[in-house]
């Protein structure tokens, strides 16, 4: 499937190559194979949401809301869905967080949590117990393309039209 970026597709691809050779069942790869398939699937989120928030040209926008030259990505996640999707605005990255924006996130977003975690768990030195199961690396991975179909469907739903058509061969010759 097309994705936005470049670096969307690589990483959805690096992911699927990962869970390839997990499936094939060996022991002495599965941990090392599915630490793949989730961090590049987390990775693919965080990709595509960038993506969609410099296609709408609201970059600057949302890192004057956050106060961050470099936002992680709950910071960003919190920002779109606060600018698209809530009911009540909060004003602020404080008033963000204070209003609960991490259960809310959980909660639109099932998976997001996990996958947060892996990678802070990972960016730490900690390879954490999900990359032991094929299965919870298989529904992490699949979770994170729903997250990324929903951040598609919030911005179409908002009049972006935002545009997925970079194939895994043109990113490949792209680089």
């Amino acid at each position: 499937m097309p994705e936005g970026s470049k670096h969307a597709s690589i990483l959805i691809a690096t992911s699927w190559q990962a869970l390839n050779r997990a499936i094939m069942g060996r022991k002495d790869t599965l941990i090392c194979d599915c630490t793949i398939v989730i961090l590049f699937a987390s990775f693919f989120v965080e990709s595509n949401l960038n993506y969609i928030i410099e296609e709408m040209n609201l970059k600057r926008e949302m890192s004057n809301f956050l106060g961050k030259k470099y936002p992680g990505i709950q910071d960003k996640l919190g920002w779109y869905c606060n600018e698209f999707i809530a009911r009540h605005k909060a004003n602020n990255l404080k008033q963000l967080y204070s209003n609960g924006i991490e259960r809310k996130l959980r909660r639109k977003f099932p998976g997001f949590a996990k996958l947060y975690r892996f990678r802070n768990d990972l960016s730490h030195g900690v390879i954490n117990r999900s990359a032991s199961s094929l299965e919870e690396a298989l529904e992490l991975r699949n979770q994170a393309k729903r997250i990324v179909s929903n951040l598609f469907s919030i911005a179409s739903e908002n009049g972006y039209e935002i545009p997925r058509v970079v194939t895994y061969g043109e990113a490949i010759e792209s680089m």
